[in-house]
């Protein structure tokens, strides 16, 4: 048993833990990035897995929403949508994992209570599409225009380096990402593409 208010203390210094943890990393592939160093450990492997994989470590989660001004513990209410055959892409995996869970992350943190869902679709000409969209706040107008850049999306919440790091990891690799606010509903849906691979039938 914990002493009155020791496990809380306790769950916010890990939070906190985790926060500069995440920073640091950030600051580091921003560097690599800039000086072109940013290595990329190319594997096949079958995507639909990797994303299934975090989205069920996703709903596991708590994290801190604001309801009346104050903060709660909630679970994401994330649905997903994959397709049943495999999804093989020749790319670096963690790195991957690494752009899926930024999105989540920005998704849990502006969404609150709302839904999340996550989903792989076909795109054109051999490329997959993974989309995350949510029923948030949506993206600021004066940020949507800068919205892959360094520091852009500063708030409360982050320092803005996660979009710009998962902007240059999917260019790395030939796809393509976007965010942009729904059409005619609430919140955002932020999509990135990839080339699949064929599998070849022996």
């Amino acid at each position: 048993m914990f002493p009155d208010g020791s496990k809380d203390y306790l769950e916010r210094l890990a939070r906190n833990a985790d926060r500069l943890y995440t920073l640091i990393s950030d600051l580091l592939d921003v560097t690599r990035l800039e000086i072109g160093v940013l290595k990329l450990i190319k594997s096949e492997f079958n995507l639909t897995n990797i994303v299934r994989e975090i989205t069920n470590d996703m709903k596991k989660k708590t994290y801190l929403s604001t309801k009346d001004n104050v903060e709660v513990k909630v679970k994401p209410n994330i649905k997903s949508i994959f397709p049943s055959s495999p999804i093989m892409v020749h790319a670096d995996r963690e790195r991957i994992a690494q752009v899926i869970i930024n999105l989540l992350n920005n998704a849990m943190k502006f969404t609150n209570s709302g839904i999340i869902t996550v989903s792989i679709k076909p795109a054109v000409h051999n490329f997959i599409r993974v989309s995350i969209k949510d029923t948030g706040k949506g993206i600021d107008s004066e940020i949507q225009p800068k919205l892959f850049q360094k520091f852009s999306a500063m708030s409360d919440k982050g320092i803005g380096l996660g979009l710009f790091i998962s902007k240059n990891i999917i260019e790395a690799h030939g796809g393509s990402i976007t965010g942009k606010n729904n059409n005619h509903a609430r919140g955002a849906t932020f999509s990135f593409t990839l080339p699949t691979i064929t599998i070849k039938n022996k």
